[in-house]
């Protein structure tokens, strides 16, 4: 076999399945656009004339199937691919690297082959039994196929990849790894199908071997939806001995995840904070915070906080927090002449306020997965990360008045050019208060309020005259982006969920933690150092997304308040996304700078040990996060 024969057939399947995936993006962006709009219809005819639309949740819950699923295969084909953990895979060349790659697509390909499968059985079986949803009267049988054709297409797009690894395998001429690569995958697949299973394993030790199994997928570099799905459906069938639940599963799981009602509150808020992003609000608040803390030394610094801040009350992501307000301040202090440690150290932190700060897409996740209040988890985040941006201000403002040389004074602003500058924010304040007065209040839902927030903000750019057509595209494909990838996650939780409940692995951990009669600080210590080292691998989402369905039952049996911990846990996981060896925004900020690493880390110090401050003070002064949402709720 040579090289082109892989070449040639890959390119043949390329020229129909690149096609197919923009179309399919295309579709998943037109329903995005539209998926707010009914929903502010409705919270409008409620309060205006006591009115609801029909089926209005059940038209949401299709919306959102044929948003995720159509968006799955531009993903893999053109987005970036799917969240994983490259550690690894990003080391190794040569055959090592081709044979590892051959493995993760083939093992890739082969799990998405079976779920698409299954959801066309699914669908057969609710053709067969005439099954139509309960408002609209819809065939739900149609909505399995449309599922099951995109999944389909995201194994083609796989395949496509596992193509070009063989053609580079075969160039090389090094076949054995890669062969050997391919026949565990498929052994990995296909033997339990086959009845090849251990057996005498308890519950609880199966559950220990899936979760070694599934960290040893996922650092390998499988992507850690794809590993869940492959994990949980494996462990089903060792657990169960048997293979038809198990493949059931795979048909019902995703379609239940991807047609969630409560899901739709994560493209909306993603929606809202991209429309933001793309319509350039970020200047806006900088320049406000500028004139207000501009004449004090550092002020560039502090400004750069405060308007991360801002940023963050309407984006909810830490890295584009932190890497849009890095754009526009980092020019200005590299130009005033600040040291550049502490420049660039100010807006690595002041990113993670944007998973701190409500509206949070942090908190939405942390609230799916431990089924919590969204709205008290958004108003729990307020006092803290008012007081951490606070933390960070204070400790510019004390370390540029010790040291002077880090940082000049600004120029000066009379009270009137301060409050011209606010101007530019009341939109943004107006945004901000809406949605969440809104939730806090009960006027709406907080799944309602991120589709009045991307209504918003859609509105406030266009107000401003900086929505064009390829910035509303732009911040389409980009929110779908997030969204897919984030939501196959889920769904591979959701298949991983059923063969956790199977086993009853983390009520096992509640039970064996809390019977040890350690003082349950002890533990607490425990997982924040662990939420520290995995949070220099993993971004916030996924860690949650990964993590905390382990160890939620043992929070709750050690007696921690579960709001209380959502701040902290976020808060945490976001502290990791600035630690070495790798830290996320610390990595983005030094990519956008071009300020070394080592300078960036150096600057992010003092910060983080501003962090680990707040972390203290929230278990000295649990109210901290507490008091607001039993206030207002």
């Amino acid at each position: 076999m040579t090289s082109g024969f892989f070449d040639s057939t890959a390119a043949v399947l390329e020229k129909g399945v690149k096609p197919a995936s923009r179309f399919f993006n295309y579709i998943a962006c037109a329903v995005l656009c539209i998926m707010p709009i009914p929903v502010v219809l409705d919270i409008f005819l409620r309060y205006a004339f006591s009115y609801s639309l029909p089926g209005g949740i059940e038209a949401q819950e299709f919306l959102m199937l044929i948003l995720v699923f159509f968006g799955f295969a531009a993903v893999a084909q053109e987005g970036g691919g799917h969240i994983q953990i490259d550690l690894l895979l990003g080391k190794l060349k040569g055959r090592a690297k081709n044979a590892l790659e051959s493995f993760i697509y083939s093992i890739s390909f082969l799990i998405m082959l079976l779920i698409s499968s299954q959801l066309v059985s699914q669908g057969i079986t609710k053709f067969q039994g005439g099954e139509v949803s309960r408002s609209l009267e819809l065939p739900t049988g149609v909505f399995f196929f449309l599922a099951a054709l995109a999944v389909f297409l995201l194994a083609l797009v796989l395949l496509v990849k596992l193509l070009n690894a063989l053609g580079r395998t075969s160039q090389e001429g090094e076949w054995g790894w890669s062969i050997l690569a391919i026949l565990v995958a498929c052994a990995l697949i296909f033997a339990p199908m086959a009845g090849f299973i251990p057996t005498g394993l308890s519950s609880s030790t199966c559950g220990f071997l899936g979760m070694l199994f599934l960290f040893a997928l996922l650092f390998l570099g499988v992507p850690i939806g794809f590993g869940m799905a492959i994990t949980g459906f494996v462990g089903m069938i060792v657990l169960n001995k048997c293979l038809p639940p198990s493949l059931a599963m795979l048909g019902i799981g995703p379609y239940e995840t991807g047609a969630s009602y409560m899901l739709t509150v994560v493209p909306m808020f993603i929606l809202m904070g991209e429309l933001a992003f793309h319509s350039g609000i970020s200047s806006d608040l900088f320049e406000a915070a500028s004139k207000w803390f501009g004449r004090m030394r550092g002020g560039i610094a502090m400004s750069a906080v405060a308007g991360c801040a801002g940023f963050a009350a309407i984006c909810g992501d830490s890295l584009a927090t932190a890497v849009t307000m890095g754009s526009i301040s980092i020019p200005e202090m590299k130009k005033k002449k600040y040291d550049m440690a502490l420049a660039t150290g100010s807006l690595a932190a002041g990113g993670t306020l944007g998973i701190l700060i409500p509206p949070s897409v942090g908190f939405i996740f942390y609230a799916i997965v431990t089924e919590e209040s969204i709205g008290k988890l958004f108003v729990a985040g307020v006092i803290p990360g008012i007081l951490l941006a606070c933390l960070f201000v204070l400790y510019i403002a004390v370390i540029t008045r010790i040291r002077p040389q880090l940082a000049p004074e600004g120029e000066p602003y009379t009270i009137r050019e301060k409050l011209i500058g606010l101007k530019g924010v009341l939109g943004m304040l107006m945004l901000f208060v809406v949605v969440l007065g809104g939730i806090m209040t009960g006027l709406f839902t907080a799944i309602e309020g991120g589709a009045v927030g991307a209504v918003g903000a859609f509105i406030f750019a266009l107000a401003k005259r900086r929505l064009s057509f390829a910035i509303l595209i732009a911040a389409l494909k980009s929110s779908l982006n997030i969204t897919c990838k984030l939501l196959m996650i889920l769904m591979g939780v959701g298949i991983l969920g059923y063969f956790l409940a199977g086993t009853r692995l983390p009520f096992f951990l509640a039970d064996l933690i809390s019977g040890l009669g350690v003082n349950r600080y002890v533990v607490f210590i425990f997982i924040i150092i662990f939420f520290l080292i995995l949070g220099c691998l993993l971004n916030v989402i996924p860690m949650i997304l990964l993590v905390l369905p382990t160890i939620f039952p043992m929070i709750i049996a050690l007696g921690f308040d579960p709001i209380w911990f959502g701040v902290v846990c976020v808060l945490m996981m976001e502290a990791g996304q600035i630690t070495p060896p790798i830290g996320v925004n610390v990595f983005a900020i030094s990519t956008a700078s071009g300020i070394p690493m080592y300078t960036v880390f150096r600057g992010i110090f003092p910060f983080f040990l501003c962090m680990i401050l707040l972390v203290v003070l929230l278990v000295i002064f649990p109210g901290l996060a507490t008091w607001l949402p039993s206030l207002m709720f």
